[in-house]
């Protein structure tokens, strides 16, 4: 059976992509198979880039395109409506069950943060809710907020059913005096952090470490 991971951020711009993309490239360098994509994708004309860096890591020749590609970098929600566009998250279930013929792991990077809208109606709890059982990777930046950031999406994703397997912090690029002491203070408070990602290449490797805690967090799920 294939391991289905699910990448979901506190916002936006918070690493999500660094962190998908190493570790893709640990995967596929420990002889693991995966497969990424990136159902939703705002601010895009043509390929999506996001989707070109997946394929990068993991040295793969051909980038899986998103389902939903919209022009303006705003709220997918906003985007679709913009363009008389409907998200299917059941559309995008059966894209990941396609993909997952054939490789060991798929790892699905969500646009946004957790509670990000999708329609007025929706938002990615929703989508994650589809594409269970699956194993949800927090992704928050090493920066001042991000305490609350994190307690805000494991407490309001366990209320709507949605629980957070493991939490990674990902160095922001201009850090803060809280930057480098967030892991220890969130372990504190009752969220362990499983791994942080420096501002690396993904194959470098402080990253291919970082990636491999990531990954055994996931294999091993919450507790």
């Amino acid at each position: 059976m294939t391991f289905r991971i699910v990448v979901v951020g506190t916002g936006t711009d918070v690493g999500k992509t660094h962190v998908t993309c190493a570790l893709l490239a640990y995967l596929a360098a420990a002889g693991i198979r995966p497969a990424a994509y990136k159902p939703i994708a705002t601010g895009v004309e043509g390929t999506c880039e996001d989707a070109r860096l997946h394929a990068e890591a993991m040295r793969a020749g051909v980038a899986v395109q998103p389902a939903y590609v919209f022009r303006r970098p705003v709220s997918p929600h906003l985007a679709a409506r913009e363009e008389g566009r409907v998200i299917d998250v059941g559309a995008i279930r059966r894209r990941v069950e396609e993909l997952e013929v054939g490789v060991d792991v798929v790892v699905v990077e969500t646009a946004g943060g957790l509670f990000t809208p999708l329609d007025d109606a929706r938002t990615n709890v929703d989508l994650l809710l589809a594409l269970m059982p699956a194993r949800v990777l927090l992704v928050a930046p090493d920066r001042l907020g991000v305490l609350h950031d994190v307690g805000a999406c494991t407490t309001g994703g366990a209320a709507c059913g949605v629980g957070i397997d493991a939490i990674v912090l990902s160095a922001p690029a201009i850090g803060d005096a809280s930057t480098g002491g967030n892991a220890a203070e969130l372990g504190r408070i009752g969220h362990p952090v499983a791994s942080l990602f420096p501002r690396t290449e993904w194959t470098a490797p402080d990253s291919a470490r970082s990636a491999a805690r990531a990954w055994e967090a996931l294999r091993r799920g919450p507790g």
